[in-house]
């Protein structure tokens, strides 16, 4: 039973540190654009995409039971997203 409870705390604390995380990421990313005087562009937006993709995917490991490929997928997933050229060629 005293497990269940650690475990449960555990989680618990992951989830409000994934979410804390999130939010200070973004509000991060809102104060650089307002300094910049800038709008939301492709890189602003992917920037945003990860601050919020990644504690959930977080958020996803701790509270499910995912399997560490699917994990690894998505993972790959953001790096592929990060990593892309946001500019088309011309």
């Amino acid at each position: 039973m005293e497990n269940q409870i650690a475990v449960y705390c555990l989680q618990s604390v992951a989830v409000i540190g994934a979410l804390l995380v999130m939010i200070y990421g973004l509000n991060i990313i809102y104060k650089r654009l307002k300094a910049k005087k800038q709008g939301f562009g492709p890189n602003s937006l992917k920037a945003i995409g990860v601050v919020l993709f990644l504690p959930i995917l977080l958020i996803l490991a701790v509270l499910t039971d995912f399997q560490t490929e699917t994990l690894a997928a998505l993972l790959g997933t953001v790096a592929g997203y990060v990593l892309s050229n946001s500019k088309p060629d011309e």
